[in-house]
């Protein structure tokens, strides 16, 4: 009897050991792939804080009004008439969707005084091969409506929030084709984290509010004085011939990083929204484009 069971465990054991193996194998390999998948990031997500300024440049026709506005910001002191902030999430490993949302809200008693300034501002599309296509923005500025601007198929649509919310704005709404390469501002500020930077001027269609003008855009290499200190920065200045506003990006060289961010007003007032970026922001070197 003993030497039969001795002869059946014998047989079984390496069974036993092979099946046991196995199953650690699998499951060791099953635990691999999840600390993988847990591991690597969809999307990195920030948020960036801004101060907001005014600026004359001299240039406007209806100096009375600008000096008014400038008076009304020089009450801001340092920290400006506004504070800004956009909430970014970008894809960790260089493609996939973004999305930027941004607001600037006028400070303290200046609210009232300068409700025209609250922006709400938004742009969402996909990242492929570390550049961004736009294919959603909205825009509110003050108490007007809200314009949203949806691409599908090539088509691109441009709606107000209360006609989106009325009726299926396929079937009220016009549609035009979208023209390629399509940004905006929004986009265009964030979208050369850890890309190169360009250095020959080029030219894209620009959505400005809900009209699409053709920027040419001329990239300088220069130097911003940031948190005390000169950084090198590459200065994208964007001019229009169908508009008399302008938009300044300083790009920080080292990383893309957007550091100040000028819109001009145009001719009328010839006022300059300066916004400048009150600190790196947390989890920033987390986001990785592709070169």
């Amino acid at each position: 009897m003993n030497t039969f069971n001795s002869l059946r465990l014998s047989g079984l054991r390496p069974w036993r050991l092979g099946g046991i193996t196995a199953l650690l194998l699998v499951l060791a390999v099953c635990f691999a792939h999840l600390a993988a998948a847990q591991s690597v990031k969809e999307a990195v997500t920030f948020s960036a804080q801004w101060q907001v300024h005014l600026q004359q440049d001299g240039k406007g026709s209806d100096s009375r009004g600008a000096q008014w506005l400038v008076l009304l910001g020089g009450l801001g002191g340092q920290e400006g008439v506004a504070t800004a902030q956009d909430q970014v999430s970008w894809p960790a490993q260089g493609n996939g969707a973004y999305r930027i949302d941004s607001t600037l809200t006028p400070r303290g008693g200046l609210a009232v005084l300068l409700r025209r300034l609250h922006w709400v501002r938004g742009a969402s599309g996909e990242v492929r091969d570390g550049k961004p296509e736009l294919l959603s923005a909205s825009n509110q500025r003050g108490d007007s409506p809200a314009t949203l601007m949806q691409i599908e198929h090539g088509r691109m649509q441009v709606t107000t929030a209360a006609q989106a919310a009325s009726a299926p704005a396929e079937s009220t709404t016009p549609t035009q084709p979208a023209p390629p390469g399509l940004t905006d501002p929004l986009t265009l500020s964030w979208g050369y984290l850890q890309r190169p930077l360009p250095t020959r001027t080029f030219t894209v269609p620009l959505l400005i509010n809900d009209k699409v003008q053709t920027a040419h855009i001329t990239p300088q290499r220069t130097t911003l004085k940031w948190q005390g200190q000169e950084v090198a920065c590459t200065l994208l200045d964007a001019h229009s011939a169908q508009s008399s506003a302008t938009l300044r990006i300083w790009l920080r060289q080292s990383d893309g990083l957007p550091l100040q961010v000028e819109l001009g007003m145009g001719d009328r007032y010839g006022l300059d929204v300066v916004q400048t970026l009150a600190a790196v922001p947390d989890g920033l070197p987390a986001a990785r484009v592709q070169h």
